[in-house]
């Protein structure tokens, strides 16, 4: 039997940047698509996506983010190896408290990838979900004193994770550093010309690793 994947992105112009990188064959069933940009629009694309077509194998989700580290330049691609839902909660001028588990009803706001290490050798980094971007330094500053290992930002990472990990689903995700968090000076050129070379160079290899594992621990 044929293992489908998933290649999702947040934005279309992120998909075609993609797609024009993609090698003309892959070695697995591929459904590629743009799930919209934030986590409530990703996850009615997922989900909706899910009702409708063959489930997939696995999922291999691709965009740009901000970074919190100026390690990364622009460019640089990253694996998300945990990822954290950052702004439920009530927030205040100097504080952030999350939203207790009594009233989220047992939703997770943390996640850790699935599968849980790579043969490749992508930086590993900690993604935090937000559903605005951080427009300006102070409010990065506020974040990075909320979650201090977090690494990057982005606005949909979350809803990736709590996806897969719903219906025991294998997730790879990978963004490229476009910006600083907080930044206006996006280097958007750099960052989606990193996206089609990734694309060109490594989906056809990750592609073909989901579909020959096992991943039957499932997540943690």
């Amino acid at each position: 039997m044929t293992r489908l994947l998933w290649l999702v992105t947040p934005s279309r112009i992120e998909a075609e940047a993609f797609r024009a990188g993609l090698p003309a064959t892959l070695p697995a069933a591929c459904r590629f698509f743009p799930t919209g940009v934030g986590a409530l629009a990703t996850l009615h694309t997922l989900w909706q996506r899910w009702i409708a077509e063959e489930k997939p194998h696995a999922v291999i989700a691709v965009g740009i983010a901000g970074s919190f580290r100026r390690r990364w330049a622009s460019g640089t691609i990253v694996w998300v190896r945990s990822e954290r839902w950052g702004d439920l909660g009530r927030r205040s001028s100097r504080a952030f408290q999350p939203s207790p588990p009594t009233l989220r009803e047992g939703f997770p706001l943390h996640w850790e990838a699935w599968p849980a290490a790579l043969p490749f050798p992508f930086p590993a980094v900690q993604g935090l979900t937000l559903h605005s971007v951080s427009a300006s330094p102070r409010q990065a500053r506020f974040w990075q004193r909320v979650y201090p290992d977090a690494d990057i930002e982005t606005q949909e990472n979350a809803a990736y994770f709590l996806f897969a990990q719903s219906h025991q689903c294998p997730l790879l995700s990978f963004r490229i550093i476009s910006n600083r968090v907080g930044s206006r000076r996006w280097d958007k050129e750099a960052a989606l010309a990193a996206l089609h070379t990734f694309a060109h160079t490594h989906v056809a290899s990750l592609c073909e690793w989901l579909v020959a594992g096992d991943f039957a621990a499932g997540p943690r």
